[in-house]
């Protein structure tokens, strides 16, 4: 069994293809089988953490059923070392063979259960005195493992990368990443909601953050400018919105841990958080019950305390006396093990990060 060096070279072109696009790999096994001649081909990949496999054929014949064996023949696989190659006859006996009777296989990964490649051949004279297609196979075997490495390295980033946007999205705040001339990078929903309303702040045409008037422009430029230059750069500022609505407040701070090529605008990133004080959160009753235990009218003057109502008012809500309202918030200062309304306010205000 003999290939041309630019067949080789394609092949192995297409192989890496496959490990940044795994979409690719029914083709790229079709490929490889054509190359040996086999009447079907198929690459096994295993995810363990999910306990699942996927299955990339070759699409030529009639392939055998794995999906009731691949637990059977992943324990044969097993006993092989990482990147060996063979044949079904040294792996198998008759009664093991699970249809993979006159093949060639490698395992690929070092992973348990391990991902594998497979080819059937014609007959068992095509594997009898199988050097030269146990050679070819060894020869790919390096370039799939590399390729499913690849596959495996995006695909734990791309999760990475879902987890970390999720926890992103949970924030009570606009989240923002831009670089050092003010063009914005990523922006949460929260931070998107702004941009897109003109709250205050908006993207201009060359994808740069502007706040509304000029002097906080001037003053948000400076700052992240600071912040990109260096670690002890940023600072606050406050910025004005329509229809007198309270200012955004604008937390500028250095990214530290994301840097690009060291040269031009984006070789440090700029966090922006922004706090709208309009839609502050506000902890969950339900929070406060499991936390610290309170009943359903403490947590009405809890509740009342912190958006800043004096217990008049709180009275009044409840329906009850002034002095009753008043009992209601010491059994709270007992139960949160606060003394003040201003120590009560502040543990509210960090309970409320709770808050779907």
């Amino acid at each position: 069994m003999s290939i041309a060096l630019q067949r080789f070279s394609n092949l192995i072109a297409a192989i890496y293809s496959a490990g940044n696009d795994p979409d690719r790999w029914d083709g790229v096994i079709r490929e490889i089988t054509d190359t040996f001649g086999a009447v079907h081909g198929f690459l096994v990949i295993a995810e363990p953490a999910g306990a699942r496999w996927a299955i990339k054929t070759s699409g030529n014949g009639s392939s055998p059923d794995l999906t009731s064996s691949l637990d059977r023949v992943a324990e044969h696989m097993q006993r092989l070392p990482a990147g060996s190659a063979t044949t079904s006859d040294e792996l198998f006996d008759h009664t093991s063979a699970n249809g993979l009777t006159n093949s060639f296989l490698a395992r690929l990964t070092d992973d348990l259960p391990p991902s594998w490649i497979c080819l059937t051949m014609p007959d068992h004279g095509a594997i009898n005195g199988h050097s030269a297609g146990l050679a070819l196979l060894r020869a790919l075997v390096p370039h799939l493992r590399g390729a499913l490495r690849t596959q495996s390295r995006l695909v734990e980033l791309s999760r990475e990368r879902a987890l970390a946007l999720a926890t992103l999205e949970q924030a009570h705040y606009g989240i923002m990443i831009v670089t050092a001339d003010a063009a914005l990078v990523f922006a949460n929903s929260m931070a998107g909601r702004i941009i897109r309303q003109t709250d205050g702040l908006s993207v201009d045409a060359f994808g740069r953050l502007r706040a509304r008037s000029s002097a906080t422009h001037a003053r948000l430029r400076e700052l992240i400018e600071q912040a990109a230059e260096s670690p002890d750069g940023g600072g606050n500022v406050p910025v004005a919105r329509p229809f007198d609505n309270r200012p955004l407040i604008v937390r500028i701070s250095p990214l530290d841990g994301i840097s690009g090529d060291g040269d031009g605008q984006w070789h440090r990133a700029v966090l922006l958080l922004v706090a709208d004080p309009d839609r502050d959160p506000e902890p969950e009753p339900e929070a406060l019950h499991d936390l610290y235990g309170l009943t359903e009218a403490e947590t009405l003057v809890a509740m009342a305390v912190l958006r800043g109502d004096g217990l008049p008012a709180v009275a009044d809500q409840l329906s009850v006396s002034v002095f009753t309202a008043r009992t209601h918030l010491q059994h709270i200062f007992a139960k949160t093990k606060t003394h003040r309304q201003a120590e009560l306010v502040r543990l509210l205000l960090t309970t409320a990060m709770s808050a779907p």
